[in-house]
Formats: structure tokens, C-alpha cells, sequence
């Protein structure tokens, strides 16, 4: 609740853009170092969720994946632009917002299209056959370097998101997000070294 409530005071625009939708993850992860006044894209390019980054995962995760899209498009669950088009919350940014944003509204990275993208925040949707899910990134500067918090909004879309949220859940909560943290805590480490493996292992902070 404690990290919540930190997530939930951060002076982000998603916690009224998003106002209604329910938080299903959080997760923190403290990155030490790095270069004082960083922004997102430069965080989330070195952290591997860019088109300039990779993210890493381990085996177990990438088989995941793997095995995610391939009933993807057996059960052709990504053939959905008719839900992107009547469903996307692109249509909800302001003139200021756009304009604002680093990143152009609607570009595809991914699986996902980004909603915005702020000097500390970004905003991501997917909109697929089984749910419409929003993924938020956010960067706060501290005395040692940085806080990244990686937040997960779900939104039901049909009468199948239930069932498929709660099948998928216990995987995304004890192997792929804990792998795509450890990831970002990995290729952070590679290009600002600091400390040892063990220090590095105290860094991760869990919600959820």
C-alpha cells in the first residue's frame, strides 16, 4: 500500500487520464547512477523498452512471449483494428498534450501504441481481442540516481477479459515482470556500473 500511495502522490498526468481504470501492477525498481537530468526516452532506451533498446528477459519469459503470440494468432487475437479504431483513448488528448508529447500520439512500438510521451512519463495502450490494457512508465530523479516505476491498467473490454486476465496473471506476476525487472536492472548496471551483484539484487522494490 505504502508504494501505491508514493506511485499515487508522483505529479503524473495518468492518474487523472486513467482516472476509473484499475491498477493492476506495480513494480519500482531503483537505478543507481546514471546522468542528472535524464529523460524517459533516454531511461526506457537504456532500460529496453524502445525501438532503440532490446528488452531482456530470460528463457522462461521469451518462451512466454513465444507461446502468447503464437495463440495470438491462431485464435487471431491481434486482428482487431476495428476495436483499436472504436476503442483507442488517443482521441482523449488534449492539443497541449500532443504537442507536449516527445514522442508523436499513435506511433507503434511493439505490441503497444504510445499515448504520450512526457519528459518523466509515458503512456502506452493495447488494444487486442482480449483486453485493453494501458502501460505506464515513470521516472523520478533521486540522490543516487533514479526510480522507475512500471504501473499496469487493465480495462474490460468484453465478457472475456475476466477469464483471461486471471489465467495469465500468475505468470505476469512471478516470472515476466520479475524477469523484465531484473532486465532493466541488468542493462542499467552495463551502462552506469555501480556497486556489486548483491547491492544490486537490494534494489529491486515489489507491489503486487
Amino acid at each position: 500500500m505504502k508504494r501505491s500511495n508514493e506511485f499515487g502522490s508522483l505529479p503524473l498526468r495518468v492518474h487523472s487520464f486513467l482516472a476509473g481504470v484499475p491498477l493492476r501492477t506495480l513494480h519500482c525498481v531503483e537505478l543507481p547512477g546514471g546522468r542528472a537530468g535524464m529523460t524517459l526516452p533516454e531511461i526506457s532506451a537504456i532500460a529496453g523498452f524502445s525501438d532503440q533498446g532490446e528488452m531482456e528477459v530470460g528463457p522462461v519469459t521469451k518462451a512466454l512471449f513465444w507461446l502468447r503470440s503464437m495463440i495470438g494468432r491462431i485464435l487471431r487475437w491481434e486482428d482487431a483494428e476495428e476495436l483499436i479504431v472504436s476503442h483507442t483513448w488517443l482521441t482523449r488528448l488534449s492539443a497541449e498534450e500532443r504537442a507536449r508529447s516527445l514522442v508523436t500520439p499513435g506511433k507503434v512500438e511493439g505490441i503497444s501504441r504510445v499515448l504520450y510521451c512526457f519528459e518523466r512519463e509515458m503512456l502506452a495502450e493495447i488494444i487486442n481481442r482480449t483486453v485493453h490494457c494501458f502501460w505506464v512508465m515513470a521516472a523520478e530523479e533521486t540522490a543516487s540516481g533514479y526510480e522507475l516505476w512500471m504501473a499496469v491498467y487493465v480495462k474490460k473490454l468484453n465478457w472475456f477479459t475476466p477469464i483471461y486476465m486471471a489465467l495469465i496473471t500468475p505468470m505476469l506476476k512471478w516470472i515476466i515482470y520479475p524477469s523484465m525487472m531484473k532486465g532493466v536492472k541488468r542493462r542499467w548496471e552495463r551502462a552506469f556500473p555501480v556497486g556489486s551483484a548483491e547491492q544490486s539484487d537490494a534494489g529491486l522494490i515489489w507491489r503486487k
